[in-house]
């Protein structure tokens, strides 16, 4: 018998989406979940996203399993594993696998959506293994923006062996995946140069925000929460520090911009 969980409408096709970044975290709230929303809403298709959550408190949790039902979207939260480096994403990649057979006993994939290089080296198993198709929505260039960020000194032990290991598997990604998201046009651009055999189809989906989280009345309303009066400048950066970000150019623009709108 069919676990409920997994029953799909009649006619409806059944796509698994899988992520690394969870849909607790701020990333995973504003570029994957308003996407399925209007998707699930929007087509003849039923969703079961799979993704990796870190530790939150309960109560938001079990708030935000009960609006992902409201919107019927199942949902499969895994715990992200952090440590130790290198076998705790081994480990991650291992429940994933398993977890996705488990939906694959009890329910038929018609499509698995894959969001960067984690999550489709399983689905890479599976398009041949069991013929399933996968799109791998690949962001950036993994390997080499570990590498920008110099979280993998690809000249070292064991990086260089990682990340020769990716490079290879995103080729692999590129040529079985039925279809590519980029996440610029010159990503898209640099790919197509390499001339790949049987390269799959290549579309660009940018990132992008809720404009009407922004505006005036709730901007406003959060300056007051905070405690800021009307005519009070206020510069917000919202996002991660380090790696990949310019954190000097930062803090230099606050400084001089901070001098000029200091009140004498």
């Amino acid at each position: 018998m069919i676990n409920n969980r997994f029953a799909v409408l009649k006619n409806q096709k059944h796509i698994v989406y899988c992520s690394y970044d969870g849909l607790l975290d701020s990333l995973g709230r504003s570029q994957i979940l308003p996407y399925l929303e209007g998707l699930n809403k929007n087509s003849k298709c039923k969703f079961t996203i799979i993704s990796f959550e870190k530790i939150h408190d309960q109560n938001e949790f079990k708030k935000f399993k009960e609006f992902l039902t409201s919107k019927d979207l199942d949902w499969i939260p895994l715990n992200y594993t952090k440590k130790p480096p290198i076998l705790s994403t081994i480990w991650d990649i291992l429940k994933l696998r398993i977890k996705l057979k488990k939906v694959l006993k009890t329910q038929k994939i018609d499509l698995i959506h894959c969001r960067s290089y984690i999550t489709s080296l399983v689905a890479l198993s599976f398009k041949k293994k069991y013929e399933i198709p996968f799109i791998f929505d690949m962001r950036g260039f993994y390997a080499d923006e570990r590498v920008d960020g110099k979280l993998w000194n690809k000249n070292k032990f064991p990086f260089n062996i990682i990340y020769s290991y990716f490079k290879k598997k995103e080729t692999a990604f590129l040529q079985y995946a039925d279809y590519t998201i980029s996440l610029t046009q010159n990503g898209k651009k640099e790919i197509k140069s390499w001339e790949l055999p049987n390269q799959s189809p290549i579309s660009v989906i940018p990132c992008c925000t809720d404009e009407k989280l922004f505006n005036k009345e709730n901007v406003k309303s959060i300056r007051n929460d905070i405690g800021f009066v009307e005519d009070d400048f206020v510069i917000s950066y919202v996002g991660s520090i380090g790696t990949w970000y310019m954190i000097n150019e930062m803090l230099d623009f606050f400084q001089r911009t901070y001098k000029q709108n200091t009140k004498s």
